[in-house]
């Protein structure tokens, strides 16, 4: 993901207080037992909190950049259960056999195409063990928000970075409902203690899925789901839920 090079680190800082899906991760690793496999796991947000808690985790990234933030945090705790390796999701392999298999935090939306998504989910049926349990973790789409996604260019937040210089990050989005795809850009503004601007941009495009989608790309390429959550708190998935997380079990019929 070249997209996100040029804002590997502020990212990681941005996203370092979203925490609430890694207890989610947590039990159903202790349910599983690990190896744990996450792909896109950027800059270790959820990895290294689940190698800190004793599971035996390989992230893969598509990034050098986002993987050398997560590599970096590692090297602060060398000895946790972690390994990281670049790659493709599309076409990634190991001899290794999961348990677990993790795309979190609407990571699978990147997959672009029909192709691509069944590409991605080859590779981790392949990489799980018998039965093994893959999670997904989406964005739930709301019709009726997504005309008003117009490109407007939104205030998101203000956060300090270590060195006191303050961030504000300003958000674009715009629609394609046709295409099922929602053009993005993050725009990091870098303000120094003499008022001074660095901007760092990154534009890239994410496509939505339903349901009943999700739902049979998944038994195309082999997995069986066994439920499907609103949230992090494991209630029901409703046309309210912000999030469609779908975990699913590696079976042995493609359809």
């Amino acid at each position: 993901m070249q997209e996100y090079a040029s804002i590997a680190e502020l990212y990681a800082v941005d996203f370092a207080g979203v925490r609430d899906d890694v207890d989610f991760y947590r039990a159903l690793a202790r349910r599983t037992k690990g190896p744990i496999l996450e792909f896109m796991c950027g800059t270790g947000r959820v990895a290294i909190p689940l190698a800190k808690s004793g599971y035996a985790v390989t992230g893969v990234d598509s990034s050098p950049e986002m993987l050398a933030v997560a590599q970096r945090a590692h090297d602060q705790d060398p000895s946790i259960p972690l390994t990281l390796h670049h790659g493709d999701i599309r076409n990634w392999a190991s001899d290794t056999r999961y348990s677990l298999a993790i795309v979190a935090l609407n990571s699978f939306m990147h997959m672009l195409t029909v192709e691509d998504q069944l590409d991605a989910l080859g590779t981790l049926h392949a990489a799980l063990r018998p039965t093994g349990t893959l999670v997904i973790d989406l964005f739930n789409p709301d019709v009726r928000a997504l005309p008003d996604y117009h490109g407007d260019v939104m205030l998101d937040k203000t956060f300090p970075l270590p060195d006191g210089r303050t961030v504000q990050k300003f958000v674009a989005q715009w629609a394609d409902v046709a295409q099922q795809l929602i053009n993005v850009v993050f725009m990091y503004d870098i303000i120094d203690s003499n008022q001074r601007v660095q901007r760092h941009n990154a534009a890239f495009a994410m496509r939505w899925l339903w349901r009943y989608e999700v739902e049979h790309l998944l038994a195309r390429a082999g997995f069986q789901v066994d439920a499907i959550y609103g949230d992090y708190e494991l209630n029901p998935y409703d046309s309210s839920s912000e999030q469609i997380i779908v975990v699913a079990r590696k079976s042995k019929r493609k359809r």
